[in-house]
């Protein structure tokens, strides 16, 4: 692929720029103490061979990025020798190694330039906010710390990421952004590397032994969790092959899909974070298929209703499976809602506010080669009939916007041509709609008293260690007053766990629950659903409360099909995700012989009190048997929640 013009500029700029530092470097350090940097110079090249590369593939945006021991070592090496000689350091190593990996020169040149420039910027902002090199004392100089260590990332992630964004024609800041959030825990965990290596130099350089066995276990986990992923992520890979294999019509009909969606993606300007992720949701998007009858799929004529009915539940099945892991988990949304319409008739009518846009990335990629292949009920459309089509259809069943960008790239028309400003700009907004971020927020604005009284023990003893008896004793009165918060909150969840284990049996049981957690809990509706496993089904037999906030049927089915599988005892979900402008969600699984058979709704705003979660959890199992008994004694009274037709 040709590099723009811009990426070229930079490259030689970065690369100039890079090579006038390490010359002034060369005549700057020569004051440095020789055995000193020959030692380090040692040290950078052996960290540099253990290094696990990343995989640009990958589901997990923290294994997208590499790892190695080399930055701890240069940031050493500013605490020991200055900037200047680490500077020369950091790009000796840089051509040892990858030299002698046989990687191309510019790509090598560039690297070192990158090290060098950003160790040299780290260097000079820790002088400035105070720090003196072979002189560290702490605490005291903690803070020029911090600021050595933001430097050296900021600039080392800001260089590479102008290249990667130029080269791509995307935009800097995602590239930036996302480089920053994926790299934050591992530069703090090289900056406290940096600063154990500097302090044991300068005081028990054999100490330093001490570390060597440490940084090899912390390799071997990476290197090792590293390939579990890219394992599974190719295990799910070969699962979605066979998926297709089983049917000679849509055979490499997943690989199509994604290989669609990500050059969509690309030819848009998104992140590779985001294209990554899309290409992934392409390729998964109907493991559900493995539970379709492959009569159904192999069909000719026109399906009846209980086997539409058993092929309208393969994109739930789907998310379901893909749900299951955790790097992988963020695809789901997407891929259940990847028969969505733009105008709600979709499989499970979901209206369009309530898609995420990957969702709708996945629908017109999706259907644009359903309808280029050949099927059983029916031959392949052209290429260009099935472009008309899609452009027919825009702003009914597909989005306007991802329609008219799909059609210029199958066209081979840049889409930034045919997009309007706002158009563009609606597109490389987030792809998904984060249900697990909603649900971190409501965790982070519930208070914890344990973490308080830890909080304030801890910063007290540090504080008493370094004779700070002021902050020493404000730590002692927020511990203090996190143990009683605590002595309190389980108070309330002892007296709560009593009144819950004393919940009536038989048909009132949801109503007893109901009235014993509304004072102060802010319960608004209750419900029990007996749930239909092997068709994926649910029915909601009773129901006590504000029908206002009664979760939409379409998605609280979708919801308890995502999650009635997982092993957690409490289902929790942000009200969003359910339709209800706020509040929270709680289902608790009630389970007989092991197996799920229905599912008690809790609806609960404006927040769900952690006390009341606590007691929940503290006594699941006699409201679990309660409550599945009033299930087994309760008719059908209300519609069932089903896929919509």
């Amino acid at each position: 692929m040709r590099v723009p013009i811009q990426a070229r500029a930079l490259l030689v700029g970065v690369s100039t720029l890079g090579l006038g530092v390490l010359a002034v470097s060369a005549a700057k350090a020569s004051s440095a103490p020789l055995g000193t940097v020959a030692l380090l110079a040692a040290v950078i090249i052996v960290a540099e061979l253990f290094y696990v590369p990343g995989d640009a593939e990958s589901f997990d945006a923290v294994d997208r990025h590499s790892f190695s021991f080399s930055s701890g070592v240069h940031l050493a090496a500013i605490l020991i020798v200055g900037p200047w000689a680490s500077a020369l350091l950091a790009a000796f190593g840089v051509v040892c190694v990858d030299g002698l990996r046989g990687k191309p020169w510019r790509k090598v040149l560039f690297n070192a330039c990158v090290f060098a420039l950003a160790t040299v910027g780290a260097g000079l902002m820790f002088v400035v906010a105070g720090g003196t090199p072979d002189a560290v004392e702490l605490p005291r100089g903690l803070p020029a710390i911090a600021v050595l260590a933001l430097t050296y990332l900021l600039v080392n992630t800001a260089l590479v990421g102008s290249i990667v964004a130029l080269s791509a024609s995307i935009r800097l800041w995602p590239v930036v952004w996302g480089s920053l959030r994926g790299e934050i825990a591992t530069a703090a965990a090289e900056a406290g590397l940096g600063v154990s290596i500097a302090v044991l130099a300068r005081t028990e350089p054999w100490g330093i032994v001490a570390l060597v066995p440490l940084a090899l276990a912390v390799y071997q986990a990476h290197a090792r969790l590293a390939l579990m992923r890219r394992e599974t992520a190719r295990a799910l890979e070969t699962f979605a092959n066979v998926v297709d294999e089983r049917d000679p019509y849509t055979y490499r009909h997943s690989a199509r899909v994604g290989e669609s969606v990500h050059t969509l993606a690309e030819q848009l300007g998104l992140p590779s974070a985001d294209v990554t992720m899309l290409s992934w949701a392409g390729r998964l998007h109907d493991l559900g298929k493995v539970a379709v009858d492959s009569a159904i799929l192999r069909k000719p004529a026109r399906l009846s209703e209980s086997e539409w009915a058993e092929m309208r539940r393969h994109p739930r099945l789907s998310a379901r499976l893909v749900r299951q892991f955790r790097f992988a988990a963020g695809q789901a949304e997407a891929i259940e809602f990847h028969h969505e319409r733009f105008d709600g008739q979709g499989y499970y009518g979901i209206d369009a506010r309530n898609i995420s846009l990957a969702a709708h990335f996945l629908i017109v990629a999706d259907t644009f080669d359903a309808m280029t292949t050949d099927r059983p009920y029916r031959p392949a459309l052209s290429r260009e009939q099935a472009l008309a089509e899609i452009e027919r259809q825009s702003g009914k069943q597909f989005h306007p916007a991802v329609a008219k960008a799909f059609i210029a790239v199958q066209r081979g028309i840049d889409p930034k041509e045919v997009l309007s400003p706002f158009e563009l700009a609606e597109l490389r907004r987030p792809l998904l709609q984060s249900r697990s971020s909603r649900l971190r927020r409501l965790k982070r604005m519930r208070f914890s008293p344990e973490a308080l009284a830890t909080v304030g023990l801890v910063g007290g003893l540090c504080a008493l260690g370094g004779h700070l008896r002021g902050l020493a004793l404000a730590g002692a009165a927020v511990a203090a007053v996190g143990l009683a918060a605590t002595l309190i909150e389980r108070a309330r969840v002892h007296k709560l766990m009593l009144s819950l284990q004393a919940n009536d049996s038989g048909e009132s049981a949801l109503d007893d629950l109901v009235s014993r957690l509304s004072p102060g809990s802010h319960v608004r509706w209750g419900g029990l659903v007996r749930w239909r496993e092997n068709e994926l089904e649910g029915r909601t037999v009773r129901e006590i409360g504000d029908v206002l906030a009664r979760p939409r049927d379409t998605a609280l089915l979708s919801w308890l099909i995502r999650e009635a599988d997982a092993r957690t005892e409490l289902l929790i979900e942000a009200g969003p995700q359910l339709g209800a402008d706020d509040g929270v969600y709680v289902a608790i699984p009630l389970r007989r012989d092991g197996d799920v058979i229905g599912f008690a709704v809790l609806a609960f705003s404006p927040w769900f009190p952690r006390y009341v979660e606590l007691a929940l959890r503290g006594c699941l199992d006699p409201l679990s048997d309660s409550l599945s008994l009033s299930l087994s004694e309760t008719r059908e009274a209300v519609p069932a929640l089903r896929v919509v037709s």
